[in-house]
């Protein structure tokens, strides 16, 4: 990190990914112990990639409290969140940014969607990583 300087530096981490047999015992007190360190090193944020399909496992509240006393500097997290669910982890102070990948491919207006209460368009997620313009730049705005 020397040669880029720590205020360039920010790690993703995915706990409670149980995708593809990485359902690992350990992974909170691995994820823990991590934040701790890279805030020793005050890293500029981590990133946490959560589970987001529809029977993924909640992410205890503890969790995430802990990992804030761990780690003070920007907390992003992405995966499945809804304005309501990210107000709540922004208003509890778990996260300072939350990320919304997938909706965004579908929806291109997806932040006046949120503002007007639109439905969201659905993602055809076999069109992901296809090689082409199909998936990525044809979904209609509202």
């Amino acid at each position: 990190m020397s040669a880029i300087g720590a205020h360039k530096v920010g790690v993703r981490l995915a706990p409670f990914i149980t995708f593809k047999d990485m359902n690992c015992p350990d992974i909170v007190p691995t994820i823990l112990e991590a934040a701790t360190r890279l805030q020793q090193r005050d890293i500029v944020y981590l990133h946490l990639s959560e589970a987001d399909w529809d029977d993924a496992p909640e992410i205890p509240e503890a969790f995430r409290i802990e990992l804030r006393k761990r780690f003070d500097n920007c907390i992003i997290v992405a995966g499945g969140y809804n304005p309501q669910s990210a107000e709540h982890v922004l208003a509890k102070h778990y996260a300072d940014i939350v990320a919304f990948g997938r909706p965004f491919v579908s929806n291109p207006d997806l932040v006046f969607r949120f503002q007007h209460d639109k439905p969201l368009a659905e993602l055809d997620g076999t069109t992901l990583f296809g090689g082409d313009e199909k998936g990525y730049t044809d979904y209609p705005k509202m």
